[in-house]
């Protein structure tokens, strides 16, 4: 049933997985897309708690174990989004990822997965899983060379390498520009989130940044891939330059 899978993918932790998985969904789903996100990072769950959301009756981990149906773990948010999330209990860390694949076939519409970092075992599963891939990163060359190595696996597994979303962007001389990820993925850049302290206290209000910070760097950047990804032409929001500009002001006032 499912039209299209996409993982969010990375070379290692802490390069905005989660974060990216939630605004790209809650973008997706503002434009009317039928999306469900997935927290498949069953060892460090947190997609839930990222948007408030602590407790499940049935989560990722029973449907893996044959316990429930996928589509009983499926929770509305107040914001539309859809959700499957993941158990963030001890018990629930030694989840099996090789049935994510057929159990993820009762889905429709567009899914993302929030995948684990690295090349594990699980994050194989969620690879075998997807139909095509979207790799995260931030500009560090040690960071990138991590992300070359998830493309080439994805690649070689027959994945579709949509590209590379560089994350935490400054263009400081230190990080690598679009020119150099380029080349060295062999992938092209999709969008470059810029550093903002707005998503940290978007993640401190339990907010999507999207929804916290709407005329924000990183909330434009979202939704022009998610518009990217619908196929569907990105018409910024009237008087955006003086919007900016409130942002800033606000941001500076913190």
């Amino acid at each position: 049933m499912t039209s299209r899978i996409i993982g969010i993918v990375s070379g290692k932790g802490g390069v905005g997985k989660t974060v990216t998985t939630i605004n790209l969904g809650l973008a997706l789903h503002q434009l009317g897309e039928n999306v469900t996100i997935v927290d498949a990072d069953t060892t460090v769950a947190n997609l839930g708690l990222q948007i408030g959301i602590c407790s499940f009756s049935t989560t990722l981990q029973d449907v893996l174990k044959g316990t429930d149906n996928i589509n009983k773990a499926v929770y509305t948010h107040p914001m539309g989004l859809k959700i499957i999330p993941s158990s963030i209990s001890l018990e629930s860390i030694n989840a099996d990822l090789s049935e994510l694949k057929p159990a993820l076939n009762d889905l429709d519409g567009l899914v993302l997965i929030d995948s684990p970092p690295g090349l594990s075992a699980d994050a194989l599963s969620v690879l075998d899983a997807c139909d095509e891939v979207i790799i995260i990163s931030t500009p560090e060359l040690q960071t990138m060379a991590n992300a070359l190595k998830v493309a080439r696996v994805a690649l070689d597994m027959e994945k579709l390498v949509l590209g590379i979303i560089v994350n935490r962007y400054n263009g400081g001389k230190y990080e690598l520009n679009h020119t150099e990820i380029t080349a060295m993925c062999d992938a092209p850049v999709l969008s470059k989130i810029p550093e903002d302290i707005n998503v940290k206290r978007s993640l401190f209000e339990k907010t999507p940044i999207i929804s916290y910070s709407p005329y924000s760097g990183p909330s434009i950047e979202f939704q022009k891939l998610a518009c990217d990804l619908a196929g569907q032409q990105y018409r910024p929001p009237k008087n955006l330059r003086m919007k900016k500009i409130i942002t800033g002001i606000k941001t500076m006032m913190g």
